[in-house]
């Protein structure tokens, strides 16, 4: 499925960045709509591909979130280069440093990959 804008143009790299930064304040349901049924997440455990893995991640890890990890995220890199994005964020003492990466295609996250140190 092809993430379509009004003017019949397809959402930029930026733009689905920017939604899926946004996303996490928004909801389970606004999160996984940046990924397709082809969609993966690269994990140290091992890769998650699918909306219903997909949904089950980001349902897992917004349950787990401890009260001042919010207020304590801070990104401190992001960048944008062609269809991919890189992200390095930090939510300290929860998170010590973590980093995303997004490969987009038309207008959807294909692929990412996620780690994150304690």
């Amino acid at each position: 499925m092809i993430e379509v804008l009004e003017s019949n143009r397809v959402r930029t790299t930026h733009e689905v960045f920017a939604h899926h930064l946004q996303a996490f304040a928004q909801g389970l349901d606004v999160l996984v709509s940046d990924y397709t049924e082809e969609s993966s997440i690269l994990l140290q455990s091992g890769p998650i591909t699918g909306l219903f893995g997909i949904g089950q991640f980001f349902e897992a890890f917004l349950k787990n979130i401890q009260p001042g990890f919010w207020e304590a995220f801070t990104i401190q890199r992001q960048e944008v280069c062609a269809d991919v994005a890189y992200l390095v964020w930090e939510a300290k003492p929860f998170v010590t440093m973590a980093t995303d990466t997004l490969l987009v295609r038309d207008g959807k996250i294909h692929v990412q990959t996620f780690t994150a140190l304690g």
